[in-house]
């Protein structure tokens, strides 16, 4: 089994003033982050999104309905939310004027400095967060979980900005935030699986899987790299950390391996299967990810079993009716 060897040093944020654009929860958290920090931020929108109260509240000023391109004038860093294409007016402008364009994932983790678990794929992600973090919170350890879960990771960095600092974030990435990142660069990233999804906004499923693959893409020695080895179309995945593979059918040389029941880490059993309580083979899958995302950052393998065997089914994904 692998281990991340450090925590990296974040890259500085870039300059304001800011223009947010997109204001749904991920672009309210990035103003609010960015005014918590007071950095001048402005925030567009094309349409009327609900929940806006919060932003007039904290003396953040906005538009709606518009499309945004006058507000670029005086603008230094677009923030643009993971809803918002790359083809959207504001943005191809913004483009064109050289401006920096980051989305809203990369500027939380930029603020965020404690050890983050990256997961990524096309089915499993949010059970998957939800049971790594469970994995830290049931051995005591303070966890927050971020991202696509419902919790923007610039709203955790805001809150550890107040005190409330998690000891690890696990991140759930979307392709839509992965392909805003520039040097978003985790300690341990997870690719669980592929598969055909979200092509209208992608063309085309390499289109996808290369967006999706940016998880790695600045990884260094010493961070940690999950892999699914059941996905062939993972096998390439470009990453300079050490590399960890999973696999429940049997591939060789895989660190997590499923034999009979029992899930082994380097050949060693862990748990089995039935001592769990999620169900089906994907989510045994899950727990193999998540669990090599624990060990590779420390926990302890009894703390793992400890985990694995209580994580309770996520609600509506083959939940127990009766």
């Amino acid at each position: 089994m692998e281990y991340v060897r450090s925590v990296k040093a974040r890259p500085p944020l870039p300059s304001g003033p800011f223009l947010v654009v997109g204001l749904a929860r991920s672009g309210v958290a990035a103003a609010k982050a960015l005014k918590a920090r007071g950095e001048a931020v402005f925030g567009v929108d094309s349409g009327e999104p609900e929940g806006l109260d919060t932003l007039r509240e904290t003396g953040i000023e906005f538009e709606t309905s518009v499309s945004g391109v006058t507000r670029l004038e005086g603008t230094r860093t677009v923030i643009k939310s993971p809803g918002v294409p790359a083809s959207a007016e504001v943005i191809a402008e913004a483009g064109r004027r050289g401006l920096e364009i980051i989305g809203e994932l990369e500027l939380g983790w930029r603020m965020v400095g404690v050890p983050v678990v990256a997961i990524t794929g096309t089915n499993g992600k949010t059970t998957t967060t939800e049971l790594t973090a469970h994995l830290f919170r049931s051995a005591g350890r303070s966890v927050a979980a971020a991202g696509n879960v419902g919790h923007p990771l610039s709203e955790v960095a805001m809150e550890a900005g107040s005190g409330q600092v998690p000891d690890t974030v696990v991140c759930e990435c979307s392709s839509f935030q992965l392909e805003d990142s520039t040097e978003f660069s985790p300690e341990v990233a997870v690719f669980l699986n592929l598969g055909p999804d979200h092509l209208d906004r992608h063309g085309n499923i390499d289109s996808y899987r290369e967006a999706k693959l940016r998880i790695f893409r600045n990884q260094e020695p010493g961070d940690v790299a999950v892999l699914n080895a059941d996905g062939p179309a993972l096998d390439d995945a470009p990453s300079a950390a050490a590399t960890v593979r999973f696999s429940t059918a049997g591939v060789p040389n895989s660190t997590l391996a499923l034999e009979g029941d029992r899930i082994l880490v380097d050949g060693e059993p862990l748990v089995t299967v039935t001592e769990m309580r999620i169900l089906g083979r994907h989510n045994v899958a899950n727990a193999m990810a998540g669990a090599a995302a624990a060990l590779a950052l420390g926990l302890d393998r009894d703390a793992v079993v400890a985990g694995l065997k209580s994580f309770p089914p996520v609600a509506h994904r083959y939940e127990p009716v009766a």
